[in-house]
Protein backbone atom coordinates (compact mmCIF):
# COMPACT_ATOMS: atom_id res chain seq x y z
CA UNK A 1 0.00 0.00 0.00
CA UNK A 2 1.05 3.78 -0.76
CA UNK A 3 0.19 6.26 1.48
CA UNK A 4 0.86 9.92 1.40
CA UNK A 5 1.37 11.55 4.31
CA UNK A 6 0.90 15.06 4.89
CA UNK A 7 2.07 16.54 7.93
CA UNK A 8 3.88 19.64 9.10
CA UNK A 9 6.94 20.83 11.20
CA UNK A 10 6.48 20.04 14.60
CA UNK A 11 3.90 17.60 14.43
CA UNK A 12 2.11 16.36 17.01
CA UNK A 13 1.13 13.54 15.69
CA UNK A 14 2.67 10.39 17.70
CA UNK A 15 5.82 8.96 15.85
CA UNK A 16 4.84 5.78 17.15
CA UNK A 17 1.95 5.91 14.69
CA UNK A 18 3.86 6.46 11.75
CA UNK A 19 6.77 4.23 12.55
CA UNK A 20 3.92 1.35 12.80
CA UNK A 21 2.57 2.67 9.27
CA UNK A 22 5.88 2.42 7.81
CA UNK A 23 6.52 -1.19 8.32
CA UNK A 24 3.71 -1.98 6.48
CA UNK A 25 3.37 0.42 3.58
CA UNK A 26 5.27 2.80 1.65
CA UNK A 27 4.98 6.11 2.90
CA UNK A 28 5.47 9.01 0.95
CA UNK A 29 5.92 12.36 3.62
CA UNK A 30 5.25 16.08 2.77
CA UNK A 31 5.76 19.15 4.26
CA UNK A 32 2.69 21.16 4.06
CA UNK A 33 0.00 22.10 0.99
CA UNK A 34 2.15 22.94 -1.84
CA UNK A 35 4.60 19.67 -1.50
CA UNK A 36 1.93 17.43 -0.75
CA UNK A 37 0.02 18.24 -4.01
CA UNK A 38 3.03 18.57 -6.20
CA UNK A 39 3.95 15.09 -4.48
CA UNK A 40 0.35 13.90 -5.70
CA UNK A 41 0.23 15.60 -9.03
CA UNK A 42 3.74 13.66 -9.81
CA UNK A 43 2.11 10.46 -8.95
CA UNK A 44 -1.41 9.07 -9.02
CA UNK A 45 -0.40 5.63 -7.78
CA UNK A 46 -1.27 6.47 -4.07
CA UNK A 47 -3.95 4.46 -2.41
CA UNK A 48 -4.41 6.89 0.57
CA UNK A 49 -3.58 9.92 1.61
CA UNK A 50 -3.28 11.05 5.28
CA UNK A 51 -3.33 14.30 6.51
CA UNK A 52 -2.68 15.58 9.73
CA UNK A 53 -4.31 19.08 11.02
CA UNK A 54 -3.66 18.51 14.64
CA UNK A 55 -0.90 20.88 14.96
CA UNK A 56 -2.49 23.95 15.63
CA UNK A 57 -6.23 25.16 15.98
CA UNK A 58 -7.59 27.74 14.01
CA UNK A 59 -5.59 29.04 11.31
CA UNK A 60 -3.92 26.20 10.61
CA UNK A 61 -7.19 23.96 9.93
CA UNK A 62 -8.37 26.25 7.58
CA UNK A 63 -5.45 25.63 5.47
CA UNK A 64 -5.95 21.80 5.92
CA UNK A 65 -9.63 22.17 4.36
CA UNK A 66 -9.00 24.06 1.77
CA UNK A 67 -5.87 21.69 0.85
CA UNK A 68 -8.62 18.52 1.68
CA UNK A 69 -10.97 20.12 -1.09
CA UNK A 70 -8.74 20.92 -3.43
CA UNK A 71 -7.42 17.06 -3.37
CA UNK A 72 -11.27 16.08 -3.37
CA UNK A 73 -11.62 18.18 -6.81
CA UNK A 74 -8.46 17.20 -8.47
CA UNK A 75 -8.17 13.80 -7.01
CA UNK A 76 -11.51 12.65 -5.91
CA UNK A 77 -10.47 9.28 -5.73
CA UNK A 78 -8.29 9.17 -3.41
CA UNK A 79 -9.26 8.39 -0.21
CA UNK A 80 -8.35 10.38 2.82
CA UNK A 81 -7.23 9.98 6.60
CA UNK A 82 -7.83 13.18 8.46
CA UNK A 83 -5.99 13.56 11.88
CA UNK A 84 -7.02 16.65 13.74
CA UNK A 85 -7.50 17.44 17.61
CA UNK A 86 -10.40 16.54 19.91
CA UNK A 87 -12.98 16.75 19.95
CA UNK A 88 -13.11 17.30 15.83
CA UNK A 89 -16.54 18.16 14.95
CA UNK A 90 -16.25 21.37 13.66
CA UNK A 91 -13.32 20.35 11.41
CA UNK A 92 -15.38 16.94 10.61
CA UNK A 93 -18.10 19.33 9.44
CA UNK A 94 -15.93 21.26 7.15
CA UNK A 95 -14.81 18.19 4.96
CA UNK A 96 -18.16 16.66 4.17
CA UNK A 97 -17.79 15.96 0.42
CA UNK A 98 -14.35 15.49 -0.11
CA UNK A 99 -12.31 12.37 0.01
CA UNK A 100 -12.27 12.30 3.88
CA UNK A 101 -13.06 8.29 5.26
CA UNK A 102 -11.81 8.47 8.69
CA UNK A 103 -11.32 11.09 11.16
CA UNK A 104 -8.66 10.22 13.89
CA UNK A 105 -6.92 11.98 16.77
CA UNK A 106 -3.63 13.13 17.18
CA UNK A 107 -3.70 10.37 20.32
CA UNK A 108 -4.71 8.05 17.99
CA UNK A 109 -2.58 4.87 18.82
CA UNK A 110 -0.28 2.91 16.10
CA UNK A 111 -2.82 -0.14 15.63
CA UNK A 112 -5.90 1.95 15.47
CA UNK A 113 -4.27 4.38 12.71
CA UNK A 114 -2.69 1.55 10.55
CA UNK A 115 -6.38 0.00 10.77
CA UNK A 116 -7.79 2.73 9.73
CA UNK A 117 -5.65 3.07 6.62
CA UNK A 118 -6.36 -0.36 5.70
CA UNK A 119 -9.82 -0.06 6.18
CA UNK A 120 -10.40 2.78 3.62
CA UNK A 121 -7.37 2.21 1.13
CA UNK A 122 -8.06 1.86 -2.46
CA UNK A 123 -7.01 -2.02 -3.01
CA UNK A 124 -3.38 -1.96 -4.33
CA UNK A 125 -3.00 -1.77 -7.94
CA UNK A 126 -6.31 -0.76 -8.96
CA UNK A 127 -6.92 1.71 -11.89
CA UNK A 128 -6.66 5.32 -11.82
CA UNK A 129 -10.06 6.50 -13.16
CA UNK A 130 -9.63 7.93 -16.86
CA UNK A 131 -10.17 11.73 -17.96
CA UNK A 132 -12.96 11.23 -19.35
CA UNK A 133 -14.38 9.11 -16.95
CA UNK A 134 -13.70 11.87 -13.90
CA UNK A 135 -14.66 14.76 -15.80
CA UNK A 136 -18.40 12.78 -16.40
CA UNK A 137 -18.54 12.18 -12.88
CA UNK A 138 -17.37 15.82 -12.29
CA UNK A 139 -20.44 17.17 -14.51
CA UNK A 140 -22.73 14.59 -12.33
CA UNK A 141 -21.50 16.54 -9.05
CA UNK A 142 -22.41 20.16 -10.66
CA UNK A 143 -25.70 18.29 -11.45
CA UNK A 144 -26.55 16.68 -8.13
CA UNK A 145 -25.37 20.16 -6.89
CA UNK A 146 -27.50 22.50 -8.41
CA UNK A 147 -30.85 19.97 -8.50
CA UNK A 148 -30.34 18.18 -5.23
CA UNK A 149 -33.81 18.91 -3.92
CA UNK A 150 -35.65 17.80 -7.62
CA UNK A 151 -35.54 14.35 -6.65
CA UNK A 152 -33.58 13.36 -9.26
CA UNK A 153 -33.48 9.07 -10.57
CA UNK A 154 -30.79 7.31 -11.22
CA UNK A 155 -32.16 6.89 -14.68
CA UNK A 156 -32.25 10.87 -14.67
CA UNK A 157 -28.99 11.03 -14.23
CA UNK A 158 -27.69 8.19 -16.82
CA UNK A 159 -29.71 9.98 -19.13
CA UNK A 160 -27.80 13.04 -18.47
CA UNK A 161 -24.35 11.27 -18.70
CA UNK A 162 -24.95 9.56 -21.46
CA UNK A 163 -24.72 6.51 -19.58
CA UNK A 164 -26.45 2.98 -19.01
CA UNK A 165 -27.59 2.76 -14.97
CA UNK A 166 -25.49 0.23 -14.13
CA UNK A 167 -22.52 1.88 -16.27
CA UNK A 168 -22.82 5.36 -14.15
CA UNK A 169 -23.07 3.40 -10.46
CA UNK A 170 -19.65 1.37 -11.55
CA UNK A 171 -18.32 4.69 -13.15
CA UNK A 172 -19.44 7.05 -10.31
CA UNK A 173 -18.23 4.69 -7.48
CA UNK A 174 -14.50 4.53 -9.30
CA UNK A 175 -14.98 7.97 -9.28
CA UNK A 176 -15.85 9.48 -6.23
CA UNK A 177 -14.66 7.01 -4.06
CA UNK A 178 -18.12 6.25 -2.75
CA UNK A 179 -21.51 5.16 -4.09
CA UNK A 180 -24.03 7.22 -5.62
CA UNK A 181 -26.37 7.29 -2.52
CA UNK A 182 -23.43 7.91 -0.26
CA UNK A 183 -22.38 11.14 -1.95
CA UNK A 184 -26.10 12.26 -2.05
CA UNK A 185 -26.26 11.85 1.94
CA UNK A 186 -22.93 14.05 1.97
CA UNK A 187 -24.47 16.20 0.20
CA UNK A 188 -27.72 16.49 2.28
CA UNK A 189 -25.41 16.60 5.30
CA UNK A 190 -23.83 19.19 3.82
CA UNK A 191 -26.85 21.29 3.57
CA UNK A 192 -28.00 20.43 7.07
CA UNK A 193 -24.70 21.67 8.38
CA UNK A 194 -25.46 25.03 6.83
CA UNK A 195 -28.87 25.35 8.26
CA UNK A 196 -27.46 24.29 11.79
CA UNK A 197 -25.27 27.25 11.82
CA UNK A 198 -26.34 29.87 9.74
CA UNK A 199 -30.38 30.46 10.68
CA UNK A 200 -32.64 29.62 13.98
CA UNK A 201 -34.84 26.83 11.13
CA UNK A 202 -35.94 23.98 14.16
CA UNK A 203 -34.30 20.64 13.47
CA UNK A 204 -37.29 19.37 12.01
CA UNK A 205 -37.53 21.71 9.31
CA UNK A 206 -33.76 21.54 8.91
CA UNK A 207 -34.42 17.89 8.22
CA UNK A 208 -36.69 18.77 5.86
CA UNK A 209 -35.00 21.56 4.03
CA UNK A 210 -32.32 18.93 3.37
CA UNK A 211 -33.92 16.04 2.29
CA UNK A 212 -33.75 13.73 4.73
CA UNK A 213 -37.46 11.62 5.48
CA UNK A 214 -37.59 12.82 9.39
CA UNK A 215 -35.64 13.99 12.44
CA UNK A 216 -34.79 10.61 13.03
CA UNK A 217 -33.38 9.93 9.79
CA UNK A 218 -31.63 13.14 9.80
CA UNK A 219 -30.61 12.49 13.67
CA UNK A 220 -28.98 8.74 12.66
CA UNK A 221 -27.41 9.99 9.84
CA UNK A 222 -25.32 13.45 11.44
CA UNK A 223 -24.76 11.38 14.11
CA UNK A 224 -23.08 8.48 12.46
CA UNK A 225 -20.72 10.73 9.92
CA UNK A 226 -20.15 13.40 12.90
CA UNK A 227 -20.60 11.73 15.79
CA UNK A 228 -22.61 13.97 17.38
CA UNK A 229 -26.21 14.73 17.70
CA UNK A 230 -27.39 17.91 15.49
CA UNK A 231 -28.88 19.31 18.30
CA UNK A 232 -25.70 19.08 20.05
CA UNK A 233 -23.80 20.48 17.43
CA UNK A 234 -25.34 23.45 17.13
CA UNK A 235 -25.07 24.40 20.69
CA UNK A 236 -21.74 23.52 20.44
CA UNK A 237 -21.30 25.97 17.12
CA UNK A 238 -23.09 28.56 18.86
CA UNK A 239 -20.78 28.58 21.89
CA UNK A 240 -17.54 28.21 20.07
CA UNK A 241 -18.90 31.72 18.19
CA UNK A 242 -19.41 33.64 21.07
CA UNK A 243 -16.02 33.15 22.21
CA UNK A 244 -14.56 33.81 19.49
CA UNK A 245 -17.08 37.29 19.45
CA UNK A 246 -16.23 37.67 23.03
CA UNK A 247 -12.51 38.06 22.18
Amino acid sequence: MRVARRERAGTAMSAAAFGALRSTSDVVAALGASDALRRLSNSRSFDVAVVDCSVEPGADEVRCVELIQLMWRRYPWLPVVLIGRAPGERLRADVLLTGVRDFVTNDVSPGRLVRSIARVARRHGTRVPSASNVATIQRVFAFLDEHMSDGLSLRDLARMAQMSRSHLSRTFHSVAGMPLRGYLRELRLKRAHALLVSGDLSLTAVAVESGFYDLPHFDKAFRRRLGISPRAFRALYRRLEGSVLGH
